[in-house]
């Protein structure tokens, strides 16, 4: 179709800068419609070459139109473009090809009306935590903090905002409540989920088992809270038969074991917690799921997957507590090439809560950091070349023996 069907004429004039200022290369430009459905204004987002140009999802928001350039002339997509527009369409942004002129625009995906975000009333949210408020009505005991009331309204605004927000609060604030309900309300009204990440197994409990609940109670409101954990925490089925077959085959019985085998009979979560002893860690081990066991796919017991079944569970959540180092790891897997937009360790999410944060650094710094001691170094090196009874063993000499009577192997000797 033309262009000026679905791109506004002044659009279009910036479009054709954007274009020759890349000297005729594929532009990648986002795009911003008016009321009339068509593009009203562009952002350039990047620039490529004949072929290709890279697709920058920090720019992007739902609604938005990605807008790019086929400097060939043709404007029909190429397998890469379906495959890139059917990634950005399913969260509601449309993708646009047209040629270097601005003649003709193919849309390969239409965009979906931007969601309407309902602002969170900050007097009505502290309105609660007054003394006539509804936490009153719950607790009489209850009694006003202004700092609490303050620090709310700082996490509202943040929200509200979409900023970043650093409050430190004291003993005695009651900070959790002061972020959990700005949060639990933005969860409702806007659908959107909400992290909220800390330190230690301690404060996970109390937001769980009291905090949360309390929040709702306020609220008058009931969103789906989950608290997520590391894959080791949950039995791995496959694993758990694993070692009763090893044990079976030694004849041997750990009661360990063989108390873990009937608790899997009976549990819903497959979760350590949820044992009503706590195993020794030698068998714990042995039957826990571990990323680098795990089958996947190949696995008989794929439909019994307790840490499927988490994930699943977190996946319907609109609350997720999770920890640092779990909040790290999914942010790992996602700069490693998993992207911001499918399920990582923890399914997609947009609002994040710190608590704990004085904690941050060292978490982050174990997944974005390397260490190295001479011990360390030293065990590398003991691969390539170690010495056992006066004899060498390691790398090294294996090599030497398998490339023989070799020019290399000659060579060999002087390495070591």
């Amino acid at each position: 179709m033309r262009a000026e069907q679905r791109i506004g004429l002044r659009v279009i004039e910036e479009i054709r800068e954007a274009i020759a200022d890349a000297n005729g290369n594929e532009v990648f430009l986002v795009g911003k419609r008016g009321h009339d459905g068509k593009v009203e204004s562009v952002t350039v987002g990047a620039r490529g070459n004949e072929e290709a140009v890279p697709v920058l999802s920090p720019h992007l928001e739902e609604g938005d139109v990605i807008i790019h350039n086929h400097p060939s002339g043709g404007i029909t997509p190429s397998g890469a473009d379906l495959a890139i527009a059917s990634r950005l369409g399913n969260q509601g942004i449309g993708f646009f090809i047209v040629d270097n002129r601005l003649d003709e625009v193919y849309v390969v995906a239409e965009p979906v009306e931007a969601r309407e975000i309902a602002p969170l009333d900050e007097d009505a949210l502290a309105a609660g935590l007054s003394p006539d408020g509804a936490l009153s009505r719950l607790y009489p005991l209850f009694e006003e903090r202004a700092s609490q009331v303050d620090m709310l309204r700082l996490v509202c605004r943040a929200f509200n905002g979409d900023e970043i927000c650093a409050a430190e609060a004291g003993t005695g604030v009651g900070k959790s409540l002061a972020y959990l309900l700005p949060a639990v309300a933005w969860a409702v009204q806007n659908g959107e989920r909400v992290v909220v990440s800390t330190n230690t197994i301690n404060l996970q409990q109390q937001l769980v088992e009291k905090d949360i609940p309390l929040v709702k109670k306020v609220l008058g409101q009931d969103p789906k809270v989950v608290l997520v954990k590391g894959r080791r925490n949950y039995l791995c089925l496959h694993r758990l038969n694993e070692a009763l077959e090893e044990q079976s085959l030694f004849d041997e019985r750990d009661p360990d074991l063989l108390a873990i085998r009937e608790w899997a009979r009976t549990t819903e979560t497959g979760s350590r917690t949820d044992l009503s002893f706590y195993p020794p860690e030698d068998a714990w081990s042995r039957v826990c799921s571990e990323a680098d066991a795990c089958l996947g796919l190949r696995c008989s017991h794929r439909e019994g997957c307790f840490v499927l079944k988490a994930r699943r569970e977190a996946s319907s959540a609109k609350i997720l507590i999770a920890n640092h180092h779990l909040l790290f790891a999914d942010l790992a897997f996602r700069m490693a090439g998993s992207g911001f937009d499918d399920p990582a360790v923890l399914p997609p999410f947009r609002r994040l809560i710190f608590d704990e944060a004085h904690n941050v650094e060292k978490a982050a710094s174990s997944f974005f950091s390397q260490s190295f001691s001479r011990l360390v170094i030293l065990r590398f090196l003991g691969r390539l070349l170690r010495r056992r009874k006066g004899r060498a063993t390691g790398h090294f000499p294996a090599l030497a023996r398998r490339l023989g009577r070799s020019a290399l192997a000659k060579r060999v000797p002087e390495l070591i």
